[in-house]
């Protein structure tokens, strides 16, 4: 294989693979159209951002899913501008853009990530899309478990849009317990496994350390109800962290949002 033969797989590798990361699963099925004007952006971003040596950025793009920082830099900055989800300026997410073209449910997964302010653009639209990238993973594989729990339970979509409300007795009860074991939310001893919270709730807007407040007493554990006090623990922390402060008018409780 001679080099501009090498060059068009990369290539066809690198743009495949960047169509998918700027269009998710949450969207509509692509048109020709939209296929051709991601191509057009991949291109116009590594003319950008990108070296002299196309063929090293496009193998660097092409494994982007590895990334643990960008490697090319800028990269994602040119590719979030470029579909209006991110104004480079001022270092800030437009919101109300990627609700638009992606989806409530992939904007609020991530809308505290996209709220912390960085003053480093590239640094902040990196961080951003590699959450609008998670969510299009997880938020479907959360959903899918409260169908199945729901499927279980025998429990109607009225009753599902009742915990909106935030309920502080649950409306179907061992729900969220379906959930939580479906999805490791917890250890054998009923620790937190935190980051399985996070995967499957999205980034929270305090700090790990403030969701104290909310875990159960030793005590209570052993005595209480396991479906009561762990919907209690679950309610704590979506009011903490998640759907009270009344700025998010897309949002809503994950149970609800089916």
């Amino acid at each position: 294989m001679n080099f501009r033969e090498a060059s068009q797989v990369l290539l066809l590798i690198a743009v495949a693979y960047c169509i998918q990361m700027v269009s998710s699963a949450a969207t509509t099925k692509a048109t020709e159209q939209d296929v051709d004007s991601d191509t057009e952006i991949l291109r116009k971003c590594l003319r950008e951002v990108g070296s002299k040596d196309l063929v090293g950025e496009l193998q660097k793009v092409a494994r982007y899913s590895k990334w643990t920082s960008e490697e090319v830099p800028c990269f994602t900055r040119c590719l979030a501008s470029m579909k209006h989800w991110f104004d480079a300026d001022e270092s800030k997410w437009n919101k109300q853009q990627i609700a638009d073209d992606l989806g409530a449910d992939m904007y609020n997964y991530c809308r505290y990530e996209l709220d912390r302010y960085n003053e480093d653009s590239c640094e902040f639209a990196y961080t951003g899309l590699r959450c609008l990238k998670q969510a299009e993973l997880y938020t479907l594989e959360t959903y899918k478990n409260i169908v199945s729990c729901a499927s279980e339970l025998n429990v109607t979509m009225k009753e599902l849009q009742k915990y909106a409300a935030f309920p502080t007795k649950e409306v179907v009860p061992c729900l969220f317990q379906c959930l939580a074991e479906k999805m490791n939310f917890y250890t054998p001893t009923y620790e937190w496994n935190f980051d399985n919270w996070v995967q499957a709730f999205g980034p929270m807007r305090q700090d790990r350390t403030a969701s104290n407040v909310c875990k159960v007493s030793a005590e209570q554990i052993k005595t209480r109800d396991k479906c009561q006090w762990m919907y209690e623990e679950y309610n704590c922390l979506e009011r903490l962290n998640y759907n009270t402060d009344g700025s998010y008018p897309l949002e809503s409780t994950t149970l609800s949002a089916v």
